[in-house]
């Protein structure tokens, strides 16, 4: 009986495809984090300016860096859904235009970290930290092309369904980060002393260095290898191609941004309210940017699976994988809930023994628990809806939930009594649960809609 309804449920096949792909990335992820990890934690050593001279150079570069990397995660899915119609030889044509697209974008990316870096001066008037703060922006900036190459090459393996280059390339940045990030912090042999802004040069070389191990890999690959000759062959660009990778990745780009940009923004709606406050909600959200990894990589697992399904015109097999990926989801983010609300105290303890901040983390994790069921839903139909190549509702689905809805209603439960006796650091929660519950609706409407069309066209043919 158990084994039946097990049946209905799960797809063992889809099941095994969707696990390998998405295991790996998950990993990837957590790894990724680790580093921003590592910065913080050597820049804290060397001192306070110096950890708040990363923390404002990062508020310049990180957003940004993600947003535009995010426009060409759409290659994995263009990748896949040509795979998925047996039109493999069109593949080294998306990645080369690609390739010329991600060097337009570093250039203009370039340009708005150094632009922006001079608007640092307006935020404090100690000098010194504001020199340090741009410091950082400009190392970190030479790192900006190599970060949106990786984008390309890794669309080379993941739109294969090949998630472990990704997984291995992340472990081997993060071995490499740490004693990087100390030589240039604290100066070691060779390595001056940079104090801060060395995070800044060390991300970018480890930034190269990713990228060039994940070439290396493609380019010895006998699977990959041609396709990668192709992707780095000088050619006259396609501007049409490049034309619709923007078309399908730029809402892509804009919805991220809109998403970072609204956590950013309640933060600092919540710096009056004091260190307190602001300390226990940076690691709430600490603890739920590691929990939304699990979730944003089925997403992206997701994104490949179905845009094959949806190449291959297998109406059957898109069926599978939808009840497959929604089972896995949800049982998973259960267990992640529970496991958030009972542990909560504990998990806070790893990051501070100040009790003050351990009780009201401890109450803010409740919600983040909370608003884990549609923030996992989100993250999982964005990613059905880019295998779909249906882009644009993502970014009036963020621009709508979190900076029209969810931004105001923050200030309102955080700073005031018009709805309710002022919040505090719980009134953001309130309206981060608020915000990604109309985005789950949203974008689940929009993938209904999106999976009926893409079923029509499957039967027409």
């Amino acid at each position: 009986m158990e084994t039946g309804i097990l049946s209905k449920l799960i797809d063992k096949r889809e099941l095994k495809r969707l696990i390998a792909i998405m295991l790996p990335l998950y990993i990837a992820n957590l790894l990724h984090m680790g580093m921003g990890v590592t910065d913080t934690l050597v820049a804290g050593w060397k001192g306070e300016q110096d950890l708040a001279a990363v923390a404002m150079g990062f508020s310049v570069v990180g957003p940004l860096l993600i947003a535009v990397g995010a426009l060409l995660t759409i290659l994995n899915a263009i990748i896949s859904r040509l795979r998925g119609a047996g039109a493999d030889s069109k593949a080294g044509i998306y990645l080369n235009n690609g390739k010329t697209l991600a060097l337009i974008l570093a250039v203009i990316e370039i340009i708005i970290i150094f632009a922006a870096s001079f608007a640092l001066q307006y935020t404090t008037d100690n000098h010194a930290l504001v020199q340090q703060a741009q410091l950082y922006t400009w190392y970190a900036m030479l790192g900006v092309p190599a970060n949106l190459l990786m984008r390309v090459i890794c669309a080379n393996f993941e739109g294969y369904g090949q998630t472990r280059p990704a997984m291995i390339v992340a472990f081997l940045g993060l071995l490499a980060n740490i004693p990087l990030n100390y030589a240039l912090v604290f100066g070691l042999g060779p390595f001056p002393a940079l104090g801060g802004p060395g995070c800044g040069l060390a991300t970018a070389i480890i930034t190269w260095f990713t990228c060039i191990i994940m070439y290396l890999l493609a380019i010895g690959s006998r699977r990959h290898r041609e396709r990668t000759h192709q992707t780095f062959a000088w050619r006259r660009p396609d501007w049409k191609i490049v034309r619709s990778i923007v078309k399908l990745g730029f809402p892509i780009s804009v919805a991220t941004l809109c998403e970072l940009s609204f956590f950013s923004a309640v933060t600092l709606i919540m710096a009056p309210l004091g260190e307190t406050a602001v300390s226990s909600h940076q690691v709430a959200l600490n603890v739920s940017g590691i929990i939304f990894m699990l979730p944003l990589s089925l997403g992206i697992a997701a994104s490949i699976r179905a845009a094959y399904h949806v190449g291959a015109k297998r109406k059957d097999a898109f069926s599978a994988l939808l009840k497959t990926l929604l089972t896995v989801t949800y049982s998973l983010v259960l267990v992640l809930m529970l496991a958030t609300i009972f542990f909560r105290r504990d998990i806070v303890s790893l990051y501070t023994d100040s009790q003050h901040i351990i009780n009201t983390a401890s109450t803010l994790l409740i919600y983040c628990a909370i608003y884990q069921i549609a923030d996992a839903t989100q993250a999982i139909m964005c990613g059905l809806l880019r295998g779909c190549h249906d882009t644009a509702m993502i970014t009036w689905s963020n621009l709508t939930s979190y900076w029209v809805i969810g931004l105001p209603l923050s200030c309102i439960l955080i700073r005031t009594d018009f709805i309710v006796p002022a919040m505090g650091p719980a009134g953001a929660w309130v309206s981060f649960i608020v915000a990604l519950t109309i985005a789950a609706i949203i974008l689940t409407t929009r993938f209904c809609k999106t999976r009926r069309k893409v079923f029509a066209h499957m039967e027409s043919h």
